[in-house]
């Protein structure tokens, strides 16, 4: 078999995704593909959200063959249909035209993303150190990965004044550098062409953090992006028994312990594997709960923003502080002991 020189995945949106299939659905074995895209334009499925205008033929094209890679439709005598696959009927009777997917329908398209052999070989496999795997060994076994860039690898601007010169110099090169998934045990996967960099790190990298099969933290440039597998089964009892241990381990004599926000989220991230969002939401609860007991600190953009140095990382790295609205991006929290005897565990 002759070697496939393209990868099919590209960034997708699964709503868009899950409205194609009902249309093949609908018209099963009776569309090919000029009809089944002219449908979805007609439909407003294949549509600029922005302005209501079709979809060019690219992003068109790729909307079909992600739906081929995945296995949620199948190309017979150049006609689409609906393949006999468990998975593909539960998926759609889960679902509706025009209606957000539910919880239950994102985890069969987590499932069959992370079943993918193309999916796996160049993105799922760095997490895992056998390659023997489905979503819940991901889930509970797969280790962090650090992200490698070109820019990463290149010496820092020795002038500030050269910086914004820099920073468009890269902006044009960023596609062309190898980008390095390396997880700090096992395992390098290097996406080196621009079809490789499209279909993992803009495809199947985003597909895993919109669908929270895995979640991303930029703590700093230098750092680089930490990409760890999502444990979707969150406990309040254990994210309160690790702010405990941390308190505990204060021996100083003030009664306060100050606790810097992104620090704290990338610890709990990487030792416990939950969402971000989810750290987050527990950290305005217990704010909400003991008010008394718990202060936050805010900090300007400025001081975030020049963790990194460019623009389309500001965001984030933003992402791992909180927000509050009136008082914008918390970096720390300040906690009083006596929260210790309040915690009811």
């Amino acid at each position: 078999m002759k070697k496939r020189e393209t990868l099919w995945m590209r960034y997708v949106d699964f709503e868009k995704i899950k409205d194609m299939l009902h249309l093949v659905y609908e018209n099963n074995g009776k569309l090919r593909a000029g009809t089944l895209e002219q449908l979805a334009i007609e439909r407003g499925i294949l549509i600029k959200r922005e302005n209501g205008k079709p979809l060019t033929h690219s992003p068109r094209y790729h909307y079909r063959k992600v739906m081929e890679g995945l296995g949620l439709v199948e190309v017979k005598e150049k006609f689409y249909r609906i393949p006999e696959d468990k998975r593909v009927r539960e998926f759609r009777e889960l679902t509706s035209f025009k209606k957000s997917l539910s919880p239950e329908a994102k985890e069969i398209l987590r499932v069959l993303i992370v079943r993918n052999t193309y999916c796996r070989e160049h993105f799922f496999d760095v997490f895992m150190e056998e390659n023997t795997y489905i979503l819940e060994d991901l889930r509970k076994e797969g280790e962090y990965i650090i992200v490698e860039t070109k820019s990463m690898r290149e010496p820092p601007a020795g002038k500030k004044m050269e910086q914004k010169k820099n920073n468009e110099n890269i902006h044009k090169k960023k596609k062309v550098g190898t980008v390095i998934l390396k997880s700090p045990s096992w395992k390098t996967i290097e996406l080196k062409t621009q079809d490789e960099i499209h279909a993992i790190y803009w495809g199947v990298r985003l597909w895993a953090l919109e669908l929270e099969i895995t979640n991303e933290i930029l703590i700093s440039f230098a750092e680089g992006r930490i990409i760890y597998p999502v444990n979707p089964n969150f406990s309040d009892e254990i994210l309160t028994n690790h702010l405990l241990n941390k308190i505990k381990a204060d021996n100083s004599d003030s009664e306060w312990v100050v606790l810097h926000i992104p620090t704290f989220i990338k610890e709990v991230a990487l030792s416990k594997r939950f969402s971000v969002n989810k750290i987050k939401e527990f950290l305005f609860g217990l704010k909400t709960k003991y008010p008394l007991l718990t202060m936050f600190i805010p900090s300007s953009t400025m001081f975030i923003d020049i963790k990194t140095p460019f623009e389309k990382q500001d965001s984030a790295i933003r992402g791992s502080y909180l927000y509050e609205e009136g008082k914008g991006y918390i970096s720390h929290l300040r906690i009083n002991k006596r929260i210790e005897r309040e915690v009811m565990i």
